[in-house]
């Protein structure tokens, strides 16, 4: 994964790079930003707590701290404070007292403070210098990064997990096909009903569905925008089989040879054979990195699927959604999808996983094991500490 380095030479500066690692404008939120002899290691976004008590601050400030050290090499951190309210010179700064509790924890764990900043309605402040006590204009900020590449920067932290709106006529192309490799797989006697050309788009989808991995690297290899629709209900019929679903999870975390083994071990193991710890590991976000473009290239793909199957039937891709989002530091938008899924399915069991994974603060081990050149927990843009 190539790195864009970016000088952040100011404080304005900074914050003009935060939306550009975080591939968002944040909103109601804490971004902290690790580094490493000067580098950054990416970005941590957290929601702001609101009508907390001073213990509960500290234990969420020792979490955030927590997660910033297991990012390899750590040694300092800056921060930024998104908030609605207003900077009024002379009032106390918003969230004062959670920051406090996040670079006491700093302090506690030897980590140098870079910058501590929040940014409000109307302008930007400080909260280690008490020498801008009206704050600075958020025109500042805008004109600060004169050499920063064109990124794409959602406008807020969960846009970018919106489904992307479907064309009604391929909607309406995948339902059918849906249900005539239904009628095909259950109901062999319906087979008879489907016109010949139904027949013969249906039994060409049930031969792709006989050798999933085969369907899935070809998938993976493939354009999302391109996929057909006969290709994006056989994907479908998959992600909606928590079986293959797992087989397509971990094998665009791994290859078509990882694949092929979680197969033949799904296989065996409805046989009533243990299933293999190793091809397991990846799930729970053990092991090595994963190709990253590879997951998010799965995950639009899976976005798609979801996006042109009946509401009734989008769990399984949206919990694909989940778990893609999850595995490449999106948490904010795993959690999107996999909200998405058990509003329709309440009983949905890698959905609820997901969300329990989330709620306990659970990343990927992957997500911490940065190169020396490193990229961003939610982008692959680097900065340089002041």
């Amino acid at each position: 994964m190539t790195t864009t380095v970016v000088r952040a030479s100011s404080s304005s500066s900074f914050l003009a790079l935060v939306p550009r690692l975080l591939e968002c404008t944040p909103h109601r939120s804490l971004v902290l930003v690790p580094f490493a002899h000067g580098r950054s290691l990416g970005a941590l976004r957290v929601d702001l707590p609101h009508g907390r008590g001073q213990a509960e601050l500290d234990s969420i400030a020792s979490t955030v701290i927590g997660t910033a050290c297991k990012v390899a090499r750590t040694d300092a951190i800056a921060l930024a404070v998104y908030a609605d309210e207003t900077l009024n010179g002379g009032a106390p700064l918003p969230h004062r007292a959670f920051v406090d509790a996040v670079l006491a924890r700093a302090d506690i764990c030897g980590l140098r403070v870079v910058d501590a900043l929040v940014v409000g309605a109307n302008a930007w402040n400080s909260y280690l210098d008490p020498s801008i006590p009206a704050g600075r204009p958020l025109a500042e900020i805008g004109s600060a990064l004169t050499d920063a590449p064109d990124t794409l920067v959602a406008p807020d932290q969960f846009s970018a997990a919106e489904l992307p709106d479907p064309d009604p006529a391929l909607a309406r192309a995948v339902a059918r096909l849906l249900d005539d490799v239904d009628r095909v797989l259950a109901r062999p006697r319906d087979r008879a009903r489907l016109s010949a050309a139904r027949q013969g788009a249906a039994d060409d989808i049930v031969t792709a569905l006989a050798d999933p991995p085969a369907l899935l690297e070809d998938a993976a290899r493939t354009r999302p925008d391109e996929v057909t629709p006969a290709r994006l209900a056989a994907l479908a019929f998959c992600l909606e089989r928590p079986a293959l679903r797992d087989v397509a999870l971990m094998q665009w975390a791994g290859d078509i040879t990882v694949g092929d083994a979680v197969f033949d071990a799904q296989t065996t193991f409805g046989d009533g054979e243990p299933f293999p710890v190793d091809l397991a590991r990846p799930m729970w976000g053990e092991g090595p990195a994963p190709d990253a473009d590879r997951l998010r290239h799965a995950l639009e793909l899976c976005r798609r699927v979801a996006s042109v199957v009946p509401r009734e039937r989008r769990p399984g891709a949206l919990s694909a959604c989940a778990w893609l989002a999850w595995a490449t530091g999106r948490s904010s938008h795993a959690g999107t999808y996999a909200q998405a899924a058990v509003e329709i399915d309440s009983a949905h069991g890698l959905s609820a996983i997901v969300l329990t994974m989330l709620d306990a603060g659970r990343l990927p081990e992957w997500i911490f094991d940065r190169p020396t050149s490193p990229a961003g927990k939610e982008s692959s843009r680097g900065s340089r500490g002041r």
